[in-house]
């Protein structure tokens, strides 16, 4: 998809402040290729719902002819993965090691949690699987329910749902800024609820198939190795 062509989709990663260096392949265009290697390794454990320890991530670090304290520098400055103070991944987008109110199943096999709306939708087409995705509305406490299957297409309850993208900042990485923002409303009227209540948050309501449009841009290409 041209980022130059306009869309709803486009528009809501811009009020989410996800910039084009953010979306796709671009992601990690400023790794080398055994950093690359790294993350896409945290991924594919956070995947297996088996978020590695910080001794794990060292010793794949190290499995790579790389440093691990430097190559974990580098995946925090690209905003793509943050770590405790023993070198264990807090996050790597779009998986969370912490409850963040969006838990995925993924595959009928593994249950993980992801960072946001965004993000739980932009993991069926990062990993080519069908996902199930369970979310609180923040506003009543109602569940949003969404599958999404790469070869058959989405289906979502309530109906009416819809994801809220925006963002409280636009300095810093993504969990500071976007992720508690992006979450999924029973109703247009609950997430303009939440705008109305939340001054510090920019934003407007999007359409379930607008927000997973955007999970596509933003992870669909990802795991892609460069040419």
């Amino acid at each position: 998809m041209s980022v130059d062509r306009e869309t709803p989709a486009l528009d809501a990663l811009r009020a989410a402040d996800i910039r084009p260096e953010r979306q796709g392949a671009a992601r990690t265009r400023h790794l080398s290729a055994p950093q690359r290697e790294l993350y896409f390794w945290i991924l594919r454990e956070f995947a297996a719902a088996r978020p590695p320890s910080g001794e794990a991530t060292r010793a794949a670090a190290t499995g790579l002819g790389i440093d691990p304290a430097e190559a974990l520098a580098v995946l925090a400055r690209e905003d793509l993965v943050h770590v405790d103070r023993n070198g264990r991944p807090l996050m790597a987008y779009p998986f969370s090691a912490k409850p963040r109110g969006h838990r995925v199943l993924i595959d009928s096999k593994h249950w993980v949690e992801a960072m946001c709306a965004i993000d739980a939708l932009g993991i069926a087409p990062m990993l080519g699987v069908r996902i199930e995705i369970h979310s609180l509305d923040p506003v009543n406490a109602g569940e949003v329910w969404v599958r999404l299957d790469p070869s058959e297409g989405a289906w979502w309850e309530p109906q009416e749902a819809v994801v809220l993208s925006g963002s409280a900042c636009c300095e810093g990485p993504s969990f500071r800024g976007c992720c508690d923002v992006l979450n999924f409303f029973e109703t247009r009227e609950n997430a303009e609820r939440y705008l109305a209540e939340h001054g510090e948050v920019s934003g407007h309501p999007i359409s379930l198939s607008e927000a997973i449009e955007a999970g596509r841009i933003v992870f669909g290409d990802v795991l892609r190795e460069e040419d």
